[in-house]
């Protein structure tokens, strides 16, 4: 929360610098035209404050789905002024007409964007397909499918949507050996769970589902009245879990045998870098798999950089990055902002023979969709 109280105030100044120039670069006639304008411009902002103080007081996921509408339409707003804003400046704020007409159909063009990421775009999974060659991978596992899940956020959905079970018959199809949820299934509440419950049961997998908690799983973003009440939440997190078909490995490992070989599959706890809470413990999740490949789910790949390089860890997965919703890629080539952020936001990474899949994630939080970083269903082929 330090962070997000760091930068309310350099985000109402964001809003308000775009107001100014966007009124003064466009002609408002009439009192009442721009006392509207000014209005609206102060509800966004007064709503970014009620933002900032009232998410973490929270006492229920409903709000989360209506906070995030709040989310949607501020960027609808502000986003397309945006980059009008940022297109004629490009220009030397040159007044020709056609400039004007350039920066116009930018701005369309970006709030058709959100508009579709807000919309169809939230469930236009895409299956990625990532051949991860282990040496010394038992034969027995040689081409074992792995399926990923990675940030749900399942208090974000409403009650129609109908993505969970279109990523349901997705993960299905793909006829997995291992279905792993690599965190934050949910904001912070256990019961965010419940409403797709049903749903989340119908996940097949040959050898097990397995999941690890991720930062909001342990319900770190609300005020809880005591901490008994934070500990029975997530109590109830790993029993809904569980519910739902899923073994959540906490600080464990888990025996997955083919025969007579035997590949160890570990989660840690959400794990990250002080001062933030950090609940995982690495050493204790390998305790008896000496000698043996392991695959690791940490939700924050920060931890393998950090941590997990330095062990016997041949494959870790992780989530957490979002890849911040929030990018586009032209070909062979890919941008997010989150380059700049995460050292490791989304793909096949390698490191001192060690190897890391950061997943994208297939839910949202904050904004309700997702434009240019389609949420992700990864498959992982294990060779040798």
């Amino acid at each position: 929360m330090k962070i997000a109280t760091f930068l309310l105030l350099p985000g109402i100044a964001l809003l308000l610098l775009v107001d100014i120039l966007f009124f003064l670069t466009t002609r408002f006639r009439g009192r009442w035209t721009r006392r509207l304008y000014w209005g609206v411009s102060g509800f966004f902002a007064a709503g970014l404050v009620c933002y900032h103080l009232g998410m973490p007081r929270l006492e229920g996921p409903e709000a989360y789905f209506w906070a995030g509408k709040w989310v949607l339409l501020l960027l609808l707003y502000y986003a397309p002024r945006a980059v009008f804003l940022a297109v004629t400046a490009a220009f030397l704020l040159k007044r020709r007409r056609w400039v004007t007409r350039t920066a116009a159909i930018a701005a369309l063009a970006a709030f058709l964007a959100i508009l579709h990421g807000a919309t169809l775009g939230r469930y236009r999974y895409e299956v990625t397909r990532v051949a991860v060659t282990i040496p010394g991978l038992p034969a027995a596992f040689n081409g074992l499918r792995v399926v990923q899940l990675s940030d749900l956020h399942l208090g974000s959905l409403g009650e129609s949507y109908p993505g969970i079970r279109k990523m349901v018959d997705e993960v299905n199809a793909l006829q997995a050996d291992v279905v792993v949820v690599t965190g934050d299934a949910v904001n912070n509440f256990a019961s965010e769970i419940l409403p797709w419950s049903s749903e989340l049961k119908r996940i097949t997998a040959r050898l097990g589902k397995f999941a690890v908690t991720g930062n909001h799983d342990h319900g770190d973003y609300t005020r809880w009245p005591s901490p008994e009440a934070k500990e029975e939440n997530m109590q109830h997190f790993y029993r809904n879990m569980e519910a739902c078909g899923f073994r959540v490995l906490n600080d464990a490992s888990a025996p997955l045998a083919m025969g007579s070989d035997t590949v160890y599959l570990c989660g840690v706890r959400n794990w990250r870098r002080p001062p933030r809470p950090s609940y995982g413990n690495l050493q204790q999740a390998l305790q008896g798999t000496s000698g043996r490949v392991v695959v690791l789910l940490s939700h924050d790949p920060e931890h393998w950089r950090e941590e997990v390089v330095h062990h016997p860890v041949a494959l870790t997965l992780s989530g957490h990055t979002h890849a911040m919703q929030l990018g586009f890629r032209i070909g062979n080539f890919s941008w997010t902002p989150a380059r700049y952020f995460f050292p490791e936001y989304n793909g096949l990474y390698q490191r001192d023979g060690k190897q890391l899949y950061v997943s994208r994630g297939v839910g949202y939080l904050g904004f309700p969709g997702r434009v240019g970083q389609r949420p992700e269903i990864a498959l992982l082929q294990l060779s040798l």
